[in-house]
């Protein structure tokens, strides 16, 4: 997902990068418990006919599904915030806190699209500056990424 700000009085833009989310975490908590409750109470329904062994085994597979469905919720929470102004270019990432910051002067950096060899693999975007290559939106599909690139052309276009 992308969303642009820009304050063109300012000369300000501000992209916002995030990967697609599926369900939110209260969703994800709902799921769960849905999970939970179907796995507990078919165990505990076996365990009342004589199969006490299924119950052990439903109360490990709530657990994985708790796991990954935290593992993958935790994975799509990350964001990164994308700020150019007449002078600065400020890369920010993080997931539930800034994790990352990089400040580069505008006009020494410099954005390149990295075309893979097979059309299998996805395409890479990296801001490169001071020797630093720092890579965006790599959680992006293939659309996102050419519409972020637009985006940045049009906005570096707008900046000078």
């Amino acid at each position: 997902m992308i969303k642009i700000q820009s304050n063109k009085e300012k000369n300000f833009h501000r992209i916002l990068l995030r990967p697609n989310q599926s369900i939110s975490w209260k969703s994800g908590l709902v799921f769960i418990v849905v999970i939970a409750f179907t796995c507990l109470s078919i165990g505990l329904g076996f365990a009342y006919v004589g199969a006490t062994l299924i119950l052990p085994f439903a109360g490990l597979e709530v657990i994985f599904v708790g796991i990954c469905t935290y593992l993958v919720l935790n994975k799509t929470s990350q964001q990164e915030v994308i700020t150019l102004s007449k002078d600065k270019l400020i890369i920010e990432k993080g997931a539930y806190r800034l994790k990352k910051v990089w400040e580069y002067f505008r006009l020494w950096s410099y954005i390149t699209v990295e075309r893979p060899q097979h059309p299998w693999y996805p395409a890479h975007i990296v801001v490169t500056s001071k020797g630093e290559r720092v890579p965006l939106g790599d959680f992006l599909n293939e659309q996102e990424k050419e519409k972020l690139v637009s985006s940045l052309e049009s906005i570096i276009l707008d900046l000078r």
